[in-house]
């Protein structure tokens, strides 16, 4: 059993922290692709048009395309048709 190079309490060589003083252990790696950001992903937008149409208009706010995508249009055309939609119903 390896030791832990901070306390000096055995531990597993395959584990990522020390289960005494709760150390980070070297080459432990956190982070992992994701891909593409949130108002990037088209089906994320339309989740978003659906069920909460002021998000989906930030997302389009962050992207950096401007209005020139097919995608980014369909998604402005069907917030503004939601707003009418959430009018009428209030």
């Amino acid at each position: 059993m390896a030791r832990c190079p901070s306390c000096g309490a055995h531990r597993d060589a395959s584990d990522d922290f020390c289960p005494v003083c709760g150390e980070t252990l070297t080459e432990v790696h956190f982070s992992e692709d994701t891909g593409e950001p949130w108002h990037e992903r088209p089906g994320t937008m339309l989740l978003l048009v659906l069920l909460f149409w002021p998000a989906a208009l930030y997302g389009l706010y962050r992207r950096s395309d401007g209005l020139h995508r097919p995608s980014t249009q369909l998604v402005l055309g069907g917030c503004l048709l939601m707003a009418v939609v959430w009018a009428v119903l209030l």
